[in-house]
Formats: C-alpha cells, sequence, structure tokens
C-alpha cells in the first residue's frame, strides 16, 4: 500500500480547519463578552430581558417600518467597515502596498467608530449625559476626519475616487449644520420635523450610502488590478 500522499487534500482541508478553530473561540468570545456587557448595561438602566433583546418593533408594537431608513443607515456602516476590513486582509495575506493595507484597516476602524456612535447615539446622550459636552465629541469627530484625510489623501483620490467622497462629504456636512440648532436659527429655520429629520437624517442617509460606495469601488479596483 502507498503512503499517504504528503499533500493530500483531504489532510490539507483538515489542516486549514484547524487553524480556523482559534479564530472561531476568539470570535464567540467576543460575541458573548458584548451581550454579557450589553445585558448588564441594560439590565442597569431597568430594562426587561424582552426590551433588551427582542425586536423594538415587536415589544413596543410599532410598525417594522418604523426607523428604517436608521437602520439601513446602520447597516450600509457595517457593509462599509466590512468591506475596508476584507480589503485589508486580502492586501495582509498577498503582501500587497503597506499604505494601501494601512489605508484600508483605518477606514474599517474609521467607519466602525462612526456606526458604534450612530447605533448607541454615543454624541447626542450617552457621552452628553457622562458629562462630556456635545461640541466637543462632534469637534473630535471632525478632528479624526481631516487627520485621516489628510494622510490618506493620495488613496482617497486614486482613481476618480472623489466622484463619489466629495458628494458624501457635501451630505455629511448638510446633515452637521441641520443638526446644530444654533446654525439652523441663523439660516432663518425652524426646528420643526422637517429640518430635524427629513433633512437632517435624510442627507446623513445619502452620505452613509455614498460612502459605502466609495469604500466597495475602492476595494474592487485595488483588488481587481492585481498592481498592488
Amino acid at each position: 500500500m502507498t503512503a499517504w500522499p504528503r499533500f493530500h487534500p483531504a489532510a490539507a482541508d483538515r489542516r486549514a480547519v484547524g487553524r480556523q478553530w482559534p479564530l472561531v473561540w476568539l470570535a464567540a468570545g467576543c460575541g458573548g463578552g458584548v451581550a454579557i456587557l450589553a445585558a448588564a448595561l441594560g439590565l442597569a438602566d431597568g430594562l426587561t430581558y424582552r426590551e433588551l433583546l427582542n425586536d423594538p418593533a415587536d415589544t413596543y408594537g410599532f410598525s417594522p417600518a418604523g426607523g428604517m431608513v436608521s437602520n439601513l443607515g446602520l447597516m450600509f456602516w457595517s457593509a462599509a467597515a466590512a468591506v475596508a476590513l476584507v480589503a485589508w486582509e486580502v492586501l495582509r495575506r498577498r503582501g500587497g502596498d503597506a499604505r494601501l493595507r494601512r489605508f484600508f484597516l483605518a477606514t474599517s476602524l474609521f467607519t466602525a467608530v462612526l456606526l458604534v456612535d450612530d447605533a448607541f447615539l454615543l454624541h447626542e446622550q450617552v457621552l452628553p449625559e457622562a458629562g462630556i459636552g456635545e461640541r466637543y465629541i462632534k469637534a473630535g469627530y471632525l478632528g479624526l476626519a481631516l487627520v485621516y484625510g489628510l494622510v490618506f489623501l493620495r488613496e482617497l483620490m486614486r482613481d476618480g475616487g472623489l466622484v463619489l467622497l466629495v458628494p458624501a462629504g457635501l451630505f455629511f456636512a448638510a446633515s452637521f449644520v441641520f443638526d446644530n440648532p444654533a446654525l439652523v436659527g441663523m439660516m432663518g429655520l425652524l426646528e420643526v420635523d422637517f429640518v430635524s429629520y427629513v433633512i437632517e437624517d435624510g442627507a446623513k442617509f445619502v452620505g452613509i450610502s455614498l460612502w459605502l460606495a466609495f469604500v466597495a469601488r475602492a476595494a474592487v479596483t485595488v483588488l481587481a488590478s492585481r498592481r498592488f
């Protein structure tokens, strides 16, 4: 009987699966840890298990369409962060350009920060209640965006990326302006629902959509070129 082939496909598959187990346990541990932390914080705020874990529409009896634009925005934030992270991992494994690796990793982390802020109302409620003024939080985000833009200006501008990036920035800027009561008052506009929600949140959602399109386009352009 011949010896077992050194590079038998089945054996290679088993070795590949075996190498994935640490990642599986890490992901499970992180997921479980986050769930436990969320439960502890939720119960500390007086939420029931149903309020904490169940779908809000089912718990509170409103239409499943309630918050649809906000939910889609969170999905788009998540998609953009995931696309950038996958691009970083592909470049890392293939020994791609170091600047491009840093660009996609920074893009993923930056998007994840905005996702968490948007999902948990950090700059609107959580951090102000902890004594950090909303204006300082917004200034911090603007500073972070400025640093990100200056460091990765070349990557942001490559291959016609500005076609999507500039409109995304304009819509984010519009959302920022209409989220500021003082600026809205200076423009002679009233803080009515149309301004506060349709214009402000609508502009933010369009900005998120364009950001996702930009990140996806950048990832596809780089990875498809095979010149990284």
